[in-house]
């Protein structure tokens, strides 16, 4: 009994220890800083790509443009970028990025160096926003820090012939872009690049969105011209090779495209194709291709 009483007497001294160790414990924390009233809240956009696939035959692919945002539209404003060092040595990144005022979005160039030429060439960047006017506390897009990496794609072979007018086939080089998207980006050695998307066995023939090439729809498909204002002139041999190729048209038509996965056989419809030895053009003639 009067051990008992000994530690219910002493019980209270503990509880007052414990309380006091935990106080000091706690002597180290600092509350978050707040934010200012007028926070912008800039970040990433979400719209943002993560992975990024170079054209080498395309300049343009070779910059990355990221979209960055804030919640106003008054007002001039810089942030600070910083680079992190997980960033591979050679990717040109700004400083800063600039909102002009009336904006509530403003664009950060990524630049790949132009010597990624060979498939598989991959670059990463890691990048992070610093300044008052960023909110670390709320999830907002793509938040105040990206990563993101560009890679050279594998190329894929095709043979290929156009039924009825070239019968010797002829090779062509396409960039894999993943999806079942190729991009051939010399089509014939004309300078300009043709598009196959193939989807649940079906073929789509485009041409990327800066083509100047002219297109136009119609009841029947959309039908590609292979001329702007003068013609353009394709050489499947290569320009020594013997053909010419002056009189082009594609018709992009569910009805007409086909698709063999089995085989990797395809093939899509020319409204019209003639060449410089040809004293007519040719109609409703069939370009056929098959992955090598």
């Amino acid at each position: 009994m009067k051990k008992y009483k000994i530690y219910t007497a002493l019980l209270p001294l503990f509880l007052m220890l414990a309380l006091v160790g935990c106080s000091s414990s706690d002597d180290d924390y600092q509350a978050a800083e707040p934010l200012q009233s007028d926070n912008q809240q800039v970040h990433f956009s979400g719209e943002n790509s993560e992975t990024t696939l170079l054209d080498p035959t395309d300049p343009t692919s070779y910059t990355i443009n990221l979209k960055v945002a804030r919640n106003t539209t008054k007002g001039a404003l810089t942030v600070p970028v910083k680079v992190e060092k997980e960033t591979t040595a050679g990717v040109a990144v700004p400083d800063s990025v600039v909102f002009a005022d009336g904006d509530s979005t403003a664009t950060l160039a990524v630049s790949i160096p132009d010597t990624a030429t060979t498939s598989g060439d991959s670059y990463t960047y890691s990048l992070k926003l610093v300044s008052d006017q960023t909110d670390p506390y709320s999830y907002l897009g793509g938040g105040i820090t990206f990563s993101g990496s560009a890679t050279v794609p594998a190329t894929v072979k095709l043979k290929c012939w156009i039924s009825g007018v070239l019968s010797t086939k002829w090779e062509e080089t396409a960039l894999d872009l993943s999806g079942g998207h190729y991009r051939i980006s010399n089509f014939m050695n004309s300078g300009y690049a043709l598009d196959l998307t193939i989807t649940d066995g079906k073929l789509t023939v485009s041409v990327p969105s800066s083509s100047p090439l002219y297109t136009e729809n119609s009841d029947y498909g959309l039908y590609i011209y292979w001329y702007t204002d003068d013609y353009l002139h394709l050489y499947p041999y290569g320009k020594d090779g013997g053909v010419d190729i002056n009189d082009f048209v594609i018709l992009n038509s569910s009805s007409y495209n086909g698709y063999m996965e089995q085989s990797k056989y395809g093939w899509f419809m020319l409204e019209e194709i003639q060449t410089t030895t040809m004293d007519a053009p040719s109609y409703w003639a069939y370009f056929c291709f098959q992955f090598e």
